[in-house]
Formats: C-alpha cells, structure tokens, sequence
C-alpha cells in the first residue's frame, strides 16, 4: 500500500476503539511516512487501546515512527503501565524500550518492577534501561546545574527559576533512586551487572545498599565493581571514586588507577565532587594518594580545567598525599590564571602549607594583580613573621646545641623520628645545614629507621626517606644506600637519588650522574643536570651540550641554565631559541629559568612574548614573569644605592 489511504480520514473522527484497531492493524501496511500519520491520529485522539496498541507493536516501526512515540511519552504512561503487565514478552521489552529512550527518570519504577520479571530477556532489558536512565540524569544534572551557575553569575533576577529547576532535579531523583534502591537490595535475586554499575554512578546515595553487606556478598560485588571501571577512570565514576576510598578492598586498586590516569575530563569532574572529602571516612584516605601522572605536568593540567573546577582545585589539592613543594608549583600555576576566584582560592590555599616553599611562593604573591589576593598575603606573611619572633625570642633549650635548638624551634620539631618523618617538608635548609647532623646524636636509633625505610619494598616509604636525608642535609652518611637507590626501577625515586648525589662530591658520584644523562626517564636526566652543575663538574658544559637539543622541555631547560650558568657563549643562542620555540612546553620551561636566573637582560623580550605569545598559557608566565623581573631589578637598583650611601 504506497500511497495514503483515504480511509484514515474517516476514521480519525469515528469515535470508539473499533477505529482505533483499524488503525493499528493498518500500521504494518503502510510506509513509515505514512505510519508516522497514523501515531499522530492514534496520540491526537488519546484512547488507551490506541496507545496500548502502538506500544505493544514499538519494535516493528520505522525509526521515524518509534522516535515520535518517544517524544510523546507522556502521552503513554498509562498504556505503558498496563503494557509491563502484559503476557506478552515482547510488549513488555518494547515498554521498558520507550522508557529508556525516553529518559524519563519518573518512568523508572516500571524498569524497577520488570527487573524481577520471569523472562530473562526482559530483566536484561530493565537493567540496561536503569542504567541508562541513571547515566542521562547525571549527564543532565552536570550540565543544568552548570548552565544555572553561569546564568546566576550574569542575572540574579534566575532565583526563583533555578530554583524551580533545581526542584525538578530533585524530585527526578527521588524516582530514579527509589526505584534503583529497590532493585539493588534484591540484587542476588537478578545479578544484573547494570544495576551495580548505576549505583555506582550515584555513589553518594547508594553506599549502604552496595557496602552494608556480609563479607562474601561484599567481595564478589567488589570483583564486579572493578570490572565495571575497567582499565581506565570515566568521569562518569568520580562520585563513586570517592566513596571507594573509604574501604579497603577498593582503595588498593582504585589508588593506583588514580595515579596512572591522564584523562583531563575524569579530573575535572572528580575535582567538582570535591565536597565528598568532608566526610572523615573519605578525607583521612585521600593522603594515600601520594602520586597523580595527570599532574606531572601541572602547566598543562591546570590550563586545561573549565573555570569552575579550576577554582574548587586548591580546596581538592589540600588534603591530597602530594609533597608539598609540588602543591605549592601547582597552586602558582593556578594564580596566573586569568581567574578571580581560583587565584583568591590558590592564595588561601596556600595560608594552608606552613612550609619554606609555602613562605616563599606568598612572597612571590606580594605584587599580583589582584589586590584581595595581596591583602591575603600581607596578612599571610604578617602573621608568620609574628610566630617567628615569638619563637626567636622563646629561650632555647640550655642541654642542646644552640643550633639544632634552633632547628627544632623554627620547624616545630621534637626529638622524635616519627615527628621528622611526618614533617619533613617543613625542615628550613639554613637551619639544617649547620645542625643537620645533631639528629643521629638527639633523635633514637634515627640512622637505624632510615636504614630501614631505605629498604621498604613500598615506593612511597622509600622515596620520603630519600627526602628526609636531603631536607637534613646529611648525604654523607648514607652514601651507600643512596648509590644503590640510583639503579630504582622507579624513575622518581632515580631522580631524588641525583639530586642527592649533587651534595656528594665524589667521583663515584660523577661517573653515576654521567651515566644518568642517559636515563630513560626526563626527570631523571634533568635532575643529573642540576647536579652536576650543583658539584661544577669540570667540562660538565661538553657533557651536557647535546642536551640542548632534547624533546623534553626539562632536560632542555636544565641543559640551558647549566650552560647559562657557566656563561658559556653558546648558551645565550640556545635560551632564544627555547623562547622562540614552537612548542609552548618549551617555553614556558624556559620562562622558569629566566625567573629562577633573574636574567634583566632579556626582560624587554620576556615582555614581548607576554604580549603576542600565540598561548595564552604562556603569555600568562611571561607577564609573571616579566613583573617579578622588574620587581627584583627595582630591588637590586635600592640595595646597590643602599650600599654606595653607605
């Protein structure tokens, strides 16, 4: 039958549920234009035999059809009621089918009843259908709370319709998770992997029901989480990362997946669930995170975040098991971000680490744009200083060394390993140089807990001890134990070891940082470069002149400074062609080093590039950066006046 029927005209205005067969039986026999007629007579004239008929025969339709049976759903909840009833299998799959496509979470508690229906097929179909309606509300609710909070920034006068839409968001979600509550308390009952999987989407609410169970049942819905996420981390998943950190049978493999993932999108998201760490059970965990591969380069990571979750990241970044010195880089990075508020929260944030490095980066701060950002310092700074007069003025200890007195005093230390151990990033370099080595005299058996952190089978355990040695400035004691940790088969506990090795002139030292230069690992070679600069090994500028041409803007930027440093007359070309490189890593690191050498000379280029970078990342640094130069010089200029007055 190809062309229209004229006998729909007559039945569109016959009244009763004989017309309404008619036209149903006449849906197979007809072209999907004209079946799309036919719904629309079938929806405009809205008796229940008629719906009830287009749904039990939704899976024979052209896609055209069943799309405006699925944009007319409201019309169907009815029919689709009695449809999940219904004897037939397959008009029971074709109801779950509409539900799903729907997306409509107030439909869910007819997927929640089919889950315990007896065809297989059909729990099969309301187990995808409540994941699926699950995964389109966390979608929505991202993105409606997103464009609310945007729209709120520009127009107050939203309120009262956020707040509506908020409404709806709730109450959308009352439906969704009571009927996946329900289907997940009788989860033995179906083992459906998707109900496990939507609960895990909405962690927060579902962890009673997925956690509060008897051993076994726990391990094997634990193997089966871990299979759901997989190799790598969905953001979809953030919610439920957090709450896995609270137990143990997850923790140990979800740690790791953390800190292998590179995925910007999952951090984003995971960062925006932030509040989740005010729970104890979640927030005393999150120090086991002690390593994040997305943030190696934290340049690149912060740049890439959306603006609000950039703002939220400082709050995130607190709590986690990073060394300090690198939170500090990390939060200097979000304060050249052309963002109030992640700068005023990345000031805050660092109020937060009472460390030289924390002392040093506020410091830094004292001239930024942005003058609640300076206001925090200048309290920041004043309030230090007061603590560390009191302290200067406290007397010291009369049966210890003036030195190592002081030591203890500035950093807030006792006469305890386990007191070093924890607090070693808030060791101060000037104190430690002259009293370092007091610690193997006044804190017990220190030599020997080192020993033996040196030889931990955990990574974590192993690299802080290699810290601590270097916060105490006492490498020569453990020269061994630090030359054998230079053949780790972790890069990073490698790289820890050369800097360790730049405070043990020896030549045994040498040959191994020679041989670094060589390492798999950048990080590695960059910090063999610092070294052997740090020991001014002779003819170091032949060992590291290749370098200069490397891919990794690291090693290429300690090559450079090295070179700088020795004011070989190659090393000028080789700092203009790293700012004028391609590649914006390359001269952003580069950037780095004009500001750690304080090089005047090129601070009108620096300037330039702030001015016409193509990367606005690196415009970013180089307007920092050009401003700190000007500043010191501006300094450097008072001192020398100074000192010619005098």
């Amino acid at each position: 039958m190809n062309q229209r029927p004229r006998v729909f005209d007559i039945l569109k205005n016959i009244s009763g549920e004989a017309a309404d067969r008619a036209l149903i039986d006449g849906l197979h026999r007809v072209e999907p234009d004209v079946q799309t007629e036919i719904i629309e007579i079938l929806l405009e004239r809205g008796h229940e035999s008629g719906l009830l008929g287009l749904a039990a025969l939704f899976d024979g339709l052209a896609p055209t059809a069943q799309t405006r049976i699925v944009s007319h759903t409201s019309h169907f909840f009815g029919a689709l009621r009695a449809c999940i009833r219904s004897s037939s299998s397959q008009t029971r799959q074709n109801a779950l089918k509409i539900v799903r496509e729907s997306g409509n979470p107030r439909l869910a508690y007819l997927a929640g009843h089919a889950i315990h229906d007896g065809s297989p097929k059909v729990r099969v179909e309301a187990a995808a259908t409540l994941l699926a309606l699950t995964d389109e509300y966390c979608r929505t609710r991202t993105e409606t709370t997103g464009m609310l909070r945007e729209a709120l920034e520009h127009d107050s006068s939203l309120f009262r319709t956020a707040s509506q839409s908020l409404q709806l968001l709730c109450d959308e979600r009352r439906f969704l998770t009571t009927a996946l509550g329900e289907a997940m308390n009788h989860y033995e009952s179906h083992h459906r992997p998707e109900i496990l999987e939507a609960s895990m989407l909405m962690a927060h609410e579902f962890e009673g029901s997925v956690f509060g169970r008897n051993t076994a049942q726990l391990s094997t819905l634990t193997r089966t989480m871990l299979d759901i996420l997989g190799r790598s981390l969905a953001p979809r998943f953030a919610p439920f990362i957090y709450v896995a950190l609270g137990y143990p049978e997850l923790r140990r493999k979800v740690i790791p997946k953390i800190a292998d993932c590179r995925d910007s999108e999952f951090f984003a998201e995971f960062i925006r669930w932030q509040w989740m760490m005010r729970d104890p059970k979640i927030r005393k965990h999150l120090v086991s995170i002690r390593k994040i591969a997305w943030l190696q380069d934290g340049f690149e990571a912060i740049f890439e975040l959306p603006e609000d979750a950039a703002a939220t990241m400082p709050a995130w970044l607190l709590p986690l098991g990073l060394p300090n010195a690198q939170k500090v880089s990390l939060l200097e990075n979000i304060l050249i971000l052309e963002s109030t508020q992640a700068n005023r929260a990345a000031a805050w944030a660092l109020t937060e680490i009472q460390t030289p490095d924390g002392t040093a980066a506020l410091e830094g701060l004292l001239g930024h744009d942005d003058e609640a950002v300076q206001s925090i310092v200048r309290i920041e700074l004043d309030h230090r200083a007061r603590v560390g007069q009191h302290l200067r003025g406290k007397p010291l200890r009369q049966d210890r060394p003036e030195a190592w007195s002081r030591l203890l005093d500035r950093c807030g230390l006792s006469e305890d390993f386990g007191d070093f151990w924890e607090n070693a990033e808030h060791i101060h370099s000037e104190h430690a140089r002259t009293a370092g080595h007091y610690v193997f005299k006044f804190v017990s058996d220190f030599e020997t807990h080192v020993r033996l952190k040196l030889a931990s089978k955990h990574i974590a355990n192993r690299l802080r001890a290699l810290r601590l040695i270097l916060a105490l400035h006492v490498c020569d004691y453990f020269q061994s134990e630090i030359f054998a940790s230079a053949n780790d088969k972790s890069p990073e506990i490698r790289a820890v070891t050369m800097n360790a090795l730049g405070y043990l002139a020896c030549e045994t030292s040498r040959r191994i940082l020679e041989r670094a230069l060589r390492d798999i690992s950048p990080s590695v070679q960059a910090a063999a470069i610092n070294s052997l600069d740090q020991m001014e090994v002779e003819q170091r500028d032949k060992l590291v002149a290749s370098k200069t041409k490397s891919d990794d803007p690291g090693v290429r930027a300690s090559a450079v400074r090295c070179l700088l440093r020795m004011k070989e007359p190659t090393a000028a070309k080789e700092l203009i062609a790293m700012l004028r490189d391609t590649r914006s890593d390359h001269r952003s690191a580069i950037l780095r080093i004009v500001d750690e050498l304080k090089l005047f000379a090129i601070a009108s280029l620096v300037f330039e590039i702030s001015q016409s970078d193509p990367d606005r990342r690196v415009a970013f640094i180089a307007k920092h950066v050009a401003g700190r130069l000007q500043r010191a010089k501006a300094d450097s200029g008072k001192n020398s006046e100074a000192s010619v007055l005098s």
